[in-house]
Protein backbone atom coordinates (compact mmCIF):
# COMPACT_ATOMS: atom_id res chain seq x y z
CA UNK A 1 0.00 0.00 0.00
CA UNK A 2 2.87 2.25 0.86
CA UNK A 3 4.58 1.57 -2.40
CA UNK A 4 1.56 2.36 -4.43
CA UNK A 5 1.19 5.69 -2.74
CA UNK A 6 4.46 7.06 -3.21
CA UNK A 7 3.75 5.78 -7.40
CA UNK A 8 0.79 7.80 -7.20
CA UNK A 9 2.36 10.81 -5.66
CA UNK A 10 5.05 10.56 -8.44
CA UNK A 11 2.65 11.21 -10.91
CA UNK A 12 0.90 13.91 -9.01
CA UNK A 13 4.44 15.82 -8.87
CA UNK A 14 5.34 15.59 -12.80
CA UNK A 15 5.28 19.03 -14.90
CA UNK A 16 4.36 19.16 -17.99
CA UNK A 17 4.51 23.19 -18.99
CA UNK A 18 7.73 23.29 -19.92
CA UNK A 19 8.82 23.59 -23.92
CA UNK A 20 11.55 20.47 -24.68
CA UNK A 21 14.12 20.53 -26.96
CA UNK A 22 14.65 17.40 -29.95
CA UNK A 23 16.67 15.67 -29.27
CA UNK A 24 14.99 15.29 -26.12
CA UNK A 25 16.65 13.82 -22.94
CA UNK A 26 14.26 11.20 -21.02
CA UNK A 27 15.45 9.49 -17.91
CA UNK A 28 14.31 5.79 -18.10
CA UNK A 29 13.55 3.12 -15.29
CA UNK A 30 17.12 2.40 -15.14
CA UNK A 31 18.07 5.82 -14.22
CA UNK A 32 20.15 6.25 -17.27
CA UNK A 33 19.62 9.40 -19.30
CA UNK A 34 19.01 8.84 -23.04
CA UNK A 35 18.84 11.15 -25.95
CA UNK A 36 15.30 10.66 -28.13
CA UNK A 37 14.30 11.86 -31.38
CA UNK A 38 10.87 13.26 -31.35
CA UNK A 39 9.59 10.03 -33.63
CA UNK A 40 11.65 7.71 -31.25
CA UNK A 41 10.19 9.82 -28.00
CA UNK A 42 6.39 9.85 -29.01
CA UNK A 43 7.07 5.55 -29.78
CA UNK A 44 8.39 5.16 -26.20
CA UNK A 45 5.13 6.66 -24.38
CA UNK A 46 2.75 5.35 -26.61
CA UNK A 47 4.68 1.41 -26.05
CA UNK A 48 4.14 2.28 -21.92
CA UNK A 49 0.39 3.39 -23.02
CA UNK A 50 0.02 0.00 -24.45
CA UNK A 51 1.51 -2.00 -21.90
CA UNK A 52 0.12 -0.60 -18.74
CA UNK A 53 -2.24 -2.85 -18.27
CA UNK A 54 0.03 -5.67 -18.24
CA UNK A 55 2.65 -3.59 -16.15
CA UNK A 56 0.12 -2.76 -13.04
CA UNK A 57 -2.22 -4.58 -11.64
CA UNK A 58 -4.20 -1.53 -9.36
CA UNK A 59 -6.58 0.36 -11.46
CA UNK A 60 -5.60 3.92 -10.55
CA UNK A 61 -1.92 2.88 -11.17
CA UNK A 62 -2.78 2.07 -14.93
CA UNK A 63 -5.02 4.80 -15.05
CA UNK A 64 -2.24 7.35 -13.53
CA UNK A 65 0.57 5.88 -16.02
CA UNK A 66 -2.06 6.55 -19.48
CA UNK A 67 -2.73 9.87 -18.02
CA UNK A 68 1.12 10.75 -17.63
CA UNK A 69 2.27 8.78 -20.90
CA UNK A 70 -0.24 11.20 -22.49
CA UNK A 71 0.01 14.24 -21.40
CA UNK A 72 4.33 13.92 -22.23
CA UNK A 73 3.07 12.69 -25.70
CA UNK A 74 0.91 16.35 -25.68
CA UNK A 75 4.25 18.02 -24.30
CA UNK A 76 6.52 16.92 -26.89
CA UNK A 77 4.04 17.18 -29.85
CA UNK A 78 3.41 20.70 -28.37
CA UNK A 79 6.82 21.58 -28.23
CA UNK A 80 7.60 20.33 -32.02
CA UNK A 81 5.32 22.42 -33.47
CA UNK A 82 6.49 25.51 -31.42
CA UNK A 83 10.00 25.22 -32.61
CA UNK A 84 9.44 23.51 -36.42
CA UNK A 85 5.51 23.76 -37.31
CA UNK A 86 4.64 26.27 -40.22
CA UNK A 87 3.98 29.38 -39.99
CA UNK A 88 0.31 30.82 -39.20
CA UNK A 89 -1.36 33.43 -40.68
CA UNK A 90 -3.80 36.02 -39.01
CA UNK A 91 -7.53 35.41 -39.82
CA UNK A 92 -7.32 31.96 -41.60
CA UNK A 93 -7.54 28.57 -39.77
CA UNK A 94 -5.03 25.64 -39.86
CA UNK A 95 -5.00 22.41 -38.64
CA UNK A 96 -3.11 23.47 -35.78
CA UNK A 97 -7.02 24.84 -34.73
CA UNK A 98 -8.73 21.66 -34.81
CA UNK A 99 -6.03 19.10 -34.63
CA UNK A 100 -4.49 20.83 -31.16
CA UNK A 101 -1.17 18.96 -30.56
CA UNK A 102 -1.89 16.45 -32.81
CA UNK A 103 -0.38 19.52 -35.56
CA UNK A 104 3.27 18.72 -34.04
CA UNK A 105 2.68 15.17 -35.15
CA UNK A 106 1.98 16.26 -38.66
CA UNK A 107 4.56 18.75 -38.55
CA UNK A 108 6.97 15.90 -38.11
CA UNK A 109 5.29 13.64 -41.35
CA UNK A 110 5.03 16.76 -43.75
CA UNK A 111 8.92 17.65 -42.68
CA UNK A 112 9.94 14.01 -43.55
CA UNK A 113 7.76 14.16 -46.59
CA UNK A 114 9.25 16.60 -47.89
CA UNK A 115 12.60 16.48 -46.50
CA UNK A 116 12.66 20.50 -44.56
CA UNK A 117 15.51 20.93 -42.36
CA UNK A 118 13.78 23.64 -39.84
CA UNK A 119 10.61 24.53 -40.24
CA UNK A 120 8.14 22.97 -42.27
CA UNK A 121 7.38 25.73 -45.30
CA UNK A 122 3.93 24.53 -46.37
CA UNK A 123 0.50 26.37 -46.68
CA UNK A 124 -2.69 24.51 -45.79
CA UNK A 125 -5.65 25.52 -46.52
CA UNK A 126 -9.44 23.12 -45.02
CA UNK A 127 -11.15 21.72 -47.34
CA UNK A 128 -13.43 19.62 -45.30
CA UNK A 129 -12.17 20.39 -41.59
CA UNK A 130 -13.85 18.03 -38.81
CA UNK A 131 -12.94 18.06 -35.65
CA UNK A 132 -15.06 14.48 -34.90
CA UNK A 133 -11.83 12.36 -36.23
CA UNK A 134 -11.28 13.21 -40.18
CA UNK A 135 -10.78 16.03 -42.03
CA UNK A 136 -9.34 17.09 -45.15
CA UNK A 137 -6.69 19.42 -46.09
CA UNK A 138 -5.12 20.97 -49.14
CA UNK A 139 -1.53 21.19 -48.46
CA UNK A 140 1.19 23.40 -50.80
CA UNK A 141 4.74 23.18 -50.06
CA UNK A 142 7.17 26.53 -50.48
CA UNK A 143 8.08 26.98 -54.69
CA UNK A 144 5.56 24.29 -55.66
CA UNK A 145 2.69 24.71 -58.42
CA UNK A 146 0.88 22.01 -57.48
CA UNK A 147 -0.66 20.98 -54.14
CA UNK A 148 -1.43 18.10 -52.19
CA UNK A 149 -4.40 16.62 -50.44
CA UNK A 150 -3.76 15.70 -46.71
CA UNK A 151 -6.50 13.45 -45.21
CA UNK A 152 -5.99 13.84 -41.13
CA UNK A 153 -7.63 10.59 -39.23
CA UNK A 154 -7.80 10.61 -34.86
CA UNK A 155 -8.28 7.80 -33.25
CA UNK A 156 -8.17 8.95 -29.64
CA UNK A 157 -11.18 9.51 -27.36
CA UNK A 158 -10.97 12.84 -26.30
CA UNK A 159 -11.24 15.67 -29.52
CA UNK A 160 -9.25 18.70 -29.35
CA UNK A 161 -11.21 21.71 -30.18
CA UNK A 162 -14.66 21.29 -30.64
CA UNK A 163 -17.40 18.83 -31.23
CA UNK A 164 -17.55 15.39 -29.05
CA UNK A 165 -14.77 12.92 -28.30
CA UNK A 166 -14.26 9.79 -30.24
CA UNK A 167 -15.99 6.88 -28.80
CA UNK A 168 -14.41 3.48 -29.46
CA UNK A 169 -16.71 2.06 -31.62
CA UNK A 170 -16.63 5.35 -33.72
CA UNK A 171 -12.18 5.52 -33.56
CA UNK A 172 -12.49 1.81 -34.96
CA UNK A 173 -14.64 2.83 -37.78
CA UNK A 174 -12.20 5.99 -38.59
CA UNK A 175 -9.03 3.26 -38.18
CA UNK A 176 -10.69 1.14 -40.56
CA UNK A 177 -11.41 3.98 -42.84
CA UNK A 178 -7.85 5.03 -42.73
CA UNK A 179 -6.31 1.45 -43.82
CA UNK A 180 -9.21 1.26 -46.72
CA UNK A 181 -8.40 4.47 -48.54
CA UNK A 182 -4.43 3.58 -48.26
CA UNK A 183 -5.11 0.07 -49.79
CA UNK A 184 -7.65 1.90 -52.36
CA UNK A 185 -5.07 4.75 -53.40
CA UNK A 186 -2.14 1.63 -53.50
CA UNK A 187 -4.20 -0.20 -55.79
CA UNK A 188 -4.31 2.90 -58.54
CA UNK A 189 0.03 2.25 -58.99
CA UNK A 190 1.45 4.94 -60.61
CA UNK A 191 -0.69 6.70 -62.87
CA UNK A 192 0.52 9.52 -64.78
CA UNK A 193 -1.79 13.10 -65.04
CA UNK A 194 -3.98 13.79 -62.57
CA UNK A 195 -5.00 11.06 -61.31
CA UNK A 196 -4.89 11.33 -56.83
CA UNK A 197 -2.16 8.53 -55.97
CA UNK A 198 -0.63 7.42 -52.69
CA UNK A 199 2.57 9.49 -52.19
CA UNK A 200 2.68 8.83 -48.10
CA UNK A 201 0.93 8.08 -45.08
CA UNK A 202 1.87 7.50 -41.27
CA UNK A 203 -0.06 6.49 -38.50
CA UNK A 204 0.64 5.65 -34.35
CA UNK A 205 -1.57 4.91 -32.12
CA UNK A 206 -3.87 7.76 -31.72
CA UNK A 207 -3.93 9.59 -35.22
CA UNK A 208 -2.90 8.82 -39.15
CA UNK A 209 -2.50 10.70 -42.06
CA UNK A 210 -2.65 9.88 -46.11
CA UNK A 211 -1.13 12.63 -48.59
CA UNK A 212 -2.17 12.16 -52.36
CA UNK A 213 -1.85 14.00 -55.11
CA UNK A 214 -1.30 13.81 -59.01
CA UNK A 215 2.18 13.18 -60.90
CA UNK A 216 3.08 16.92 -60.65
CA UNK A 217 2.66 16.21 -56.74
CA UNK A 218 4.98 13.17 -57.21
CA UNK A 219 7.44 15.12 -58.91
CA UNK A 220 7.59 17.16 -56.30
CA UNK A 221 8.01 15.00 -53.36
CA UNK A 222 10.95 12.99 -55.65
CA UNK A 223 12.41 16.33 -56.20
CA UNK A 224 13.10 17.03 -52.87
CA UNK A 225 14.22 13.92 -52.52
CA UNK A 226 17.35 13.65 -54.94
CA UNK A 227 15.58 11.00 -56.56
CA UNK A 228 14.79 10.29 -60.21
CA UNK A 229 11.36 8.30 -60.30
CA UNK A 230 9.82 6.55 -57.56
CA UNK A 231 11.92 3.65 -57.86
CA UNK A 232 10.07 2.02 -55.17
CA UNK A 233 10.03 -0.60 -57.37
CA UNK A 234 13.75 -1.50 -57.26
CA UNK A 235 14.68 -0.53 -53.25
CA UNK A 236 14.28 -2.98 -51.22
CA UNK A 237 11.50 -2.59 -48.34
CA UNK A 238 12.40 -3.05 -44.80
CA UNK A 239 10.53 -6.34 -44.38
CA UNK A 240 13.21 -7.65 -47.51
CA UNK A 241 16.16 -6.88 -45.21
CA UNK A 242 14.81 -8.65 -42.25
CA UNK A 243 14.34 -11.41 -44.79
CA UNK A 244 17.49 -11.37 -46.39
CA UNK A 245 19.66 -10.91 -42.86
CA UNK A 246 17.53 -14.44 -41.69
CA UNK A 247 18.75 -16.12 -45.08
CA UNK A 248 22.25 -14.87 -44.45
CA UNK A 249 22.51 -16.35 -40.89
CA UNK A 250 22.57 -13.12 -39.30
CA UNK A 251 19.62 -13.53 -36.49
CA UNK A 252 21.06 -10.56 -34.73
CA UNK A 253 20.82 -8.35 -37.34
CA UNK A 254 17.37 -9.52 -38.18
CA UNK A 255 16.10 -9.14 -35.19
CA UNK A 256 17.61 -5.55 -34.85
CA UNK A 257 15.44 -4.82 -38.35
CA UNK A 258 12.20 -6.30 -36.85
CA UNK A 259 12.29 -3.52 -33.81
CA UNK A 260 12.53 -0.78 -36.61
CA UNK A 261 9.96 -1.85 -38.49
CA UNK A 262 7.49 -2.18 -35.38
CA UNK A 263 8.61 0.66 -34.78
CA UNK A 264 7.91 2.27 -38.45
CA UNK A 265 5.10 0.03 -39.16
CA UNK A 266 2.95 -0.45 -36.01
CA UNK A 267 0.21 -2.44 -37.86
CA UNK A 268 3.58 -5.22 -39.65
CA UNK A 269 2.11 -8.56 -38.35
CA UNK A 270 5.36 -10.35 -40.24
CA UNK A 271 8.08 -8.20 -38.46
CA UNK A 272 6.21 -9.00 -34.41
CA UNK A 273 5.83 -12.74 -35.65
CA UNK A 274 9.61 -12.75 -36.96
CA UNK A 275 10.67 -10.81 -34.05
CA UNK A 276 9.29 -12.95 -31.21
CA UNK A 277 10.57 -15.96 -32.75
CA UNK A 278 13.94 -14.41 -33.55
CA UNK A 279 14.60 -12.89 -30.04
CA UNK A 280 13.05 -16.76 -28.50
CA UNK A 281 15.62 -18.27 -30.49
CA UNK A 282 18.06 -15.76 -28.91
CA UNK A 283 16.55 -16.80 -25.53
CA UNK A 284 16.12 -13.09 -24.98
CA UNK A 285 12.53 -13.59 -23.04
CA UNK A 286 11.81 -9.82 -22.25
CA UNK A 287 11.83 -8.67 -25.75
CA UNK A 288 10.16 -11.74 -27.19
CA UNK A 289 7.34 -11.02 -24.93
CA UNK A 290 7.48 -7.47 -26.04
CA UNK A 291 6.96 -8.66 -29.46
CA UNK A 292 4.33 -10.99 -29.13
CA UNK A 293 2.24 -9.21 -26.77
CA UNK A 294 2.65 -5.89 -28.62
CA UNK A 295 1.64 -7.52 -31.50
CA UNK A 296 -1.07 -9.34 -30.14
CA UNK A 297 -2.98 -5.79 -29.14
CA UNK A 298 -2.94 -4.83 -32.88
CA UNK A 299 -3.84 -8.37 -34.17
CA UNK A 300 -5.93 -9.60 -31.60
CA UNK A 301 -7.09 -13.08 -33.19
CA UNK A 302 -3.51 -13.89 -34.49
CA UNK A 303 -2.98 -17.86 -33.43
CA UNK A 304 1.33 -17.20 -34.10
CA UNK A 305 1.38 -14.46 -31.78
CA UNK A 306 -0.23 -16.48 -29.11
CA UNK A 307 1.74 -19.24 -29.38
CA UNK A 308 5.10 -17.00 -29.29
CA UNK A 309 3.56 -15.17 -25.96
CA UNK A 310 3.15 -18.91 -24.46
CA UNK A 311 6.33 -20.34 -25.07
CA UNK A 312 8.44 -16.95 -23.89
CA UNK A 313 6.17 -17.14 -20.72
CA UNK A 314 7.09 -20.47 -20.33
CA UNK A 315 10.56 -19.73 -20.51
CA UNK A 316 9.63 -17.02 -17.69
CA UNK A 317 8.54 -19.82 -15.47
CA UNK A 318 4.80 -18.44 -15.35
CA UNK A 319 3.29 -21.70 -16.62
CA UNK A 320 -0.40 -21.17 -16.03
CA UNK A 321 -0.27 -17.95 -18.05
CA UNK A 322 1.40 -19.52 -20.68
CA UNK A 323 -0.62 -22.42 -21.11
CA UNK A 324 -3.88 -20.01 -21.04
CA UNK A 325 -2.05 -18.34 -24.13
CA UNK A 326 -1.36 -21.66 -26.00
CA UNK A 327 -5.05 -22.47 -25.19
CA UNK A 328 -6.03 -19.33 -27.05
CA UNK A 329 -3.45 -19.96 -29.99
CA UNK A 330 -5.73 -23.27 -30.39
CA UNK A 331 -8.53 -21.84 -30.18
CA UNK A 332 -8.09 -19.62 -33.10
CA UNK A 333 -6.71 -22.50 -34.81
CA UNK A 334 -6.68 -25.87 -34.01
CA UNK A 335 -4.56 -27.20 -36.72
CA UNK A 336 -1.75 -25.04 -35.26
CA UNK A 337 0.98 -28.06 -34.96
CA UNK A 338 3.35 -26.05 -33.51
CA UNK A 339 0.88 -24.83 -30.64
CA UNK A 340 -0.57 -28.52 -30.19
CA UNK A 341 3.01 -29.94 -29.59
CA UNK A 342 3.96 -27.12 -27.12
CA UNK A 343 0.87 -27.75 -24.96
CA UNK A 344 1.52 -31.37 -25.47
CA UNK A 345 5.08 -31.14 -23.66
CA UNK A 346 3.60 -28.75 -21.16
CA UNK A 347 0.94 -31.16 -19.92
CA UNK A 348 3.32 -34.21 -20.14
CA UNK A 349 5.48 -31.73 -18.01
CA UNK A 350 2.97 -31.30 -15.72
CA UNK A 351 2.13 -35.01 -15.36
CA UNK A 352 -1.27 -34.45 -16.91
CA UNK A 353 -1.32 -37.40 -19.28
CA UNK A 354 -4.69 -37.90 -19.52
CA UNK A 355 -5.02 -35.02 -22.00
CA UNK A 356 -2.44 -36.33 -24.72
CA UNK A 357 -4.29 -38.85 -26.33
CA UNK A 358 -6.91 -36.32 -27.76
CA UNK A 359 -4.87 -32.98 -28.54
CA UNK A 360 -1.90 -35.43 -30.72
CA UNK A 361 -4.55 -37.07 -32.68
CA UNK A 362 -3.81 -36.23 -36.52
CA UNK A 363 -5.79 -33.38 -37.64
CA UNK A 364 -5.36 -33.93 -41.41
CA UNK A 365 -3.01 -32.88 -43.82
CA UNK A 366 -1.19 -29.86 -44.01
CA UNK A 367 0.82 -30.43 -40.65
CA UNK A 368 3.90 -30.25 -40.13
CA UNK A 369 5.75 -33.40 -40.63
CA UNK A 370 8.04 -33.34 -38.47
CA UNK A 371 5.75 -32.02 -35.66
CA UNK A 372 3.31 -34.20 -36.44
CA UNK A 373 6.11 -37.18 -35.89
CA UNK A 374 6.57 -35.72 -32.35
CA UNK A 375 3.09 -35.74 -31.85
CA UNK A 376 2.31 -39.17 -32.75
CA UNK A 377 5.36 -40.41 -30.60
CA UNK A 378 3.94 -38.30 -27.58
CA UNK A 379 0.62 -40.01 -28.15
CA UNK A 380 1.94 -43.76 -28.60
CA UNK A 381 3.63 -43.08 -25.08
CA UNK A 382 0.71 -42.26 -23.95
CA UNK A 383 -1.34 -45.04 -25.14
CA UNK A 384 1.75 -47.40 -23.89
CA UNK A 385 1.09 -46.32 -20.47
CA UNK A 386 -2.42 -46.07 -20.15
CA UNK A 387 -1.88 -50.11 -21.73
CA UNK A 388 0.62 -51.23 -19.31
CA UNK A 389 -1.45 -49.14 -16.30
CA UNK A 390 -4.48 -51.20 -17.38
CA UNK A 391 -2.77 -54.55 -17.74
CA UNK A 392 -1.35 -54.62 -14.41
CA UNK A 393 -4.22 -53.26 -12.60
CA UNK A 394 -6.26 -56.06 -14.78
CA UNK A 395 -3.39 -59.02 -14.08
CA UNK A 396 -3.39 -57.99 -10.10
CA UNK A 397 -7.64 -58.42 -9.63
CA UNK A 398 -7.73 -61.51 -11.89
CA UNK A 399 -4.70 -63.02 -9.84
CA UNK A 400 -6.17 -62.12 -6.43
CA UNK A 401 -9.61 -63.75 -7.67
CA UNK A 402 -8.20 -66.83 -9.07
CA UNK A 403 -5.38 -67.50 -6.39
CA UNK A 404 -7.55 -68.01 -3.33
CA UNK A 405 -5.41 -68.57 -0.23
CA UNK A 406 -2.41 -68.91 -2.43
CA UNK A 407 0.16 -65.92 -2.75
CA UNK A 408 2.15 -66.62 -6.00
CA UNK A 409 -0.78 -65.40 -8.91
CA UNK A 410 -0.87 -62.13 -6.76
CA UNK A 411 2.49 -61.43 -6.28
CA UNK A 412 3.18 -61.40 -10.24
CA UNK A 413 0.17 -59.31 -10.68
CA UNK A 414 2.11 -56.76 -7.92
CA UNK A 415 5.11 -57.21 -9.63
CA UNK A 416 3.67 -56.39 -13.35
CA UNK A 417 1.81 -53.64 -11.77
CA UNK A 418 4.93 -52.01 -9.94
CA UNK A 419 7.08 -52.65 -13.14
CA UNK A 420 3.93 -50.68 -14.50
CA UNK A 421 4.14 -47.78 -12.62
CA UNK A 422 7.53 -47.51 -13.30
CA UNK A 423 7.37 -47.70 -16.95
CA UNK A 424 4.73 -44.82 -16.06
CA UNK A 425 7.30 -42.83 -14.06
CA UNK A 426 10.08 -43.42 -16.40
CA UNK A 427 7.85 -42.27 -19.87
CA UNK A 428 6.42 -38.91 -17.56
CA UNK A 429 9.56 -38.05 -16.75
CA UNK A 430 10.99 -37.66 -20.41
CA UNK A 431 8.52 -34.67 -20.89
CA UNK A 432 10.81 -32.34 -19.05
CA UNK A 433 10.26 -28.97 -17.29
CA UNK A 434 7.98 -27.30 -19.75
CA UNK A 435 9.91 -23.65 -19.28
CA UNK A 436 13.50 -25.54 -20.64
CA UNK A 437 11.62 -28.36 -22.48
CA UNK A 438 10.51 -26.62 -25.60
CA UNK A 439 12.14 -27.55 -28.97
CA UNK A 440 13.21 -23.57 -30.64
CA UNK A 441 12.51 -24.11 -34.50
CA UNK A 442 15.16 -22.82 -36.45
CA UNK A 443 14.44 -19.32 -37.14
CA UNK A 444 14.83 -20.02 -41.37
CA UNK A 445 12.26 -22.69 -40.82
CA UNK A 446 9.96 -20.47 -38.59
CA UNK A 447 10.21 -17.61 -40.91
CA UNK A 448 9.42 -19.59 -44.00
CA UNK A 449 6.13 -21.13 -42.08
CA UNK A 450 5.09 -17.73 -41.04
CA UNK A 451 5.58 -16.04 -44.75
CA UNK A 452 3.45 -19.58 -45.82
CA UNK A 453 0.62 -18.79 -44.15
CA UNK A 454 0.49 -15.27 -45.08
CA UNK A 455 -0.11 -16.64 -48.44
CA UNK A 456 0.38 -13.45 -51.36
CA UNK A 457 -0.83 -11.17 -48.08
CA UNK A 458 3.22 -10.39 -47.62
CA UNK A 459 3.25 -6.80 -49.02
CA UNK A 460 5.05 -4.49 -46.65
Amino acid sequence: MIDRSWKLQRYDRKDYSDLVEFPVEIVGRDGVVRRYSFEDSIRLYQRRISFAPVRYRERDLVGAELTHCRARIDQLRRSYFHRFGWAAELGRMGPEVGLGTLAGELAAFLGRVLRSEGRVDVRIDPVNPEPDGAGTWYVTAAGARTGMLLYVYRFDGEAPGEGPPVTPPAAEAIREGFFRQVKDLERIGHPDGDTERLLAFHHTLDCAFVLSGDADAAAVIDARAGEEGDGSDAVPTPWDVVVDAVRRGDPAAALSRCRQVVVDQPWHRQAYRAGALLAISAEDSLLAEEFALLGSKYFPADSVLRYYLAVTWSRQGRLDESEAAVREALALDPRFSPARLFLAQHLVARGRWSEITALTRPQGGGEDAPIQRELTLLRLRSLARRALAAGAGLALVSGALAGGDGWPIPAVGLCLLSSALGAAFALASRGGDPSRGVRVEDPAIGLRRLLRREGNALVS
